[in-house]
């Protein structure tokens, strides 16, 4: 297993009426990486020594996969959730 990929997603909220361009995040900010829960671990890149560009697409769906269930996890989605009324 020569290639993994080591992911971290930071969400941070960004209050109404701010430009997305150049917005500068509140201190609410949530990390989520690959050492979180169930979807602990590296995502390893199938093709040996010689990954193709569809092994690597398929390493990073897999890794968008991860992401979207770390963000559904029922208390990381409340956390997220409160942060637009000034919750931690």
């Amino acid at each position: 297993m020569p290639f993994v990929i080591d992911w971290e997603v930071r969400v941070s909220w960004v209050g109404d009426g701010v430009s997305q361009m150049g917005a500068v995040p509140s201190s609410q900010t949530k990390t989520i990486n690959n050492k979180f829960g169930a979807n602990s671990g590296l995502v390893v890149v199938p093709g040996a020594d010689s990954p193709t560009g569809a092994n690597f697409t398929t390493a990073a769906t897999t890794v968008g996969t991860n992401i979207g269930t770390a963000l559904n996890v029922a208390a990381t989605l409340a956390q997220l959730q409160a942060f637009s009324t000034g919750g931690p």
